[in-house]
């Protein structure tokens, strides 16, 4: 049998975990209801906001199989998965739509976060340079938002149960060897280790800026 390709470049997959880790954190310290953790959430959800922008970057020069063209799907497609008819791609048609889904719901958590505020003891870094009712806005879509992120957390565990315990399926095991069997045959991806460190650079900047411009406020 031939050697699964390496789909998960190395830096994809070291993002992967820490952006799980980091998801955690936030939604743990988030709806701990201690208030004692919340500079803790605020810190990681300007990590999130590093790592949201690492990978929009990595998905417009990373690993092969990273980039935006490989994440675009139809229903057509989606109903052809559970048909049995998935054509030989790295990505499934519901993969990538509960990917995309989970990404922007966390990006837009991410985003809302900057601006919120209760008004009492915490406020985004950001709160500050907006008007009072977008502030409020923001607030009322990040005190609910999270309720997509756990369902789409679920799901995506629930779907590598399915995969790893009825299926016997190794895809489970993909972001940890960055290997996936596939249909038919496709060319493994390199790591750009020097595109990484770029996109890394640029996100930690992104981050810094807002720092700076929450200090300055």
């Amino acid at each position: 049998m031939p050697k699964s390709p390496t789909v998960w470049d190395w830096p994809l997959r070291l993002w992967h975990w820490a952006f799980a880790a980091c998801i955690v954190f936030s939604l743990y310290s988030g709806l701990r209801g201690d208030i004692g953790l919340m500079q803790w959430h605020q810190r990681s959800g300007l990590a999130l906001l590093g790592l949201v922008v690492f990978r929009l970057c990595w998905a417009c020069c990373g690993g092969r199989y990273a980039r935006f063209h490989h994440y675009w799907t139809t229903p057509a497609a989606f109903r052809d998965h559970f048909r049995g008819r998935g054509t030989a791609a790295p990505h499934t048609a519901p993969g990538v739509a509960l990917v995309l889904l989970m990404f922007f719901a966390v990006a837009a958590q991410v985003g809302t976060g900057l601006f919120a505020t209760d008004d009492i003891f915490n406020e985004g870094p950001l709160a500050g340079l907006v008007a009072e009712q977008f502030a409020r806005t923001a607030t009322w879509i990040h005190r609910r938002l999270h309720w997509v992120i756990l369902v789409a957390v679920g799901v995506h565990l629930a779907a590598h149960a399915v995969y790893a315990l009825v299926l016997r399926d190794p895809t489970p095991l993909a972001m940890f060897s960055g290997r996936k069997p596939t249909p038919a045959p496709l060319p493994s991806t390199p790591h750009y280790w020097t595109r990484a460190a770029l996109a890394s650079a640029l996100s930690i900047g992104v981050v810094l800026i807002v720092i700076w411009a929450d200090r300055l406020w």
